[in-house]
């Protein structure tokens, strides 16, 4: 017997892509705050958005490989660092390219 697949699932409740937003930004920042790579206080500074601003996370952008970027609900894309990223939503499906 073959192994099947799992079904990918297109839909994460906003809770859910909330929490999963505000432990990545914690944890980005606190990686980037004890490389010394920025004074902010917290994520929100240092991101300049808040968890609930995200309404989609990515996790692989062509060109770039595997990571995380957000997309803010103003259709803006940041990755992990908090530097602006492409806009266009091709940039960020893996069959695309």
């Amino acid at each position: 017997m073959t192994a099947r697949p799992l079904a990918k699932r297109n839909f994460i409740p906003f809770e859910q892509l909330h929490q999963m937003a505000r432990e990545t930004m914690s944890a980005h920042f606190l990686r980037l705050r004890d490389a010394g790579k920025t004074g902010a206080s917290g994520p929100q500074e240092f991101y300049g958005f808040r968890p609930e601003d995200v309404a989609e996370m990515h996790l692989h952008k062509q060109g770039f490989g595997r990571g995380v970027w957000y997309r803010l609900t103003d259709g803006r894309v940041f990755d992990a660092a908090g530097k602006p990223s492409h806009p266009e939503r091709y940039w960020y499906v893996s069959t695309a390219h």
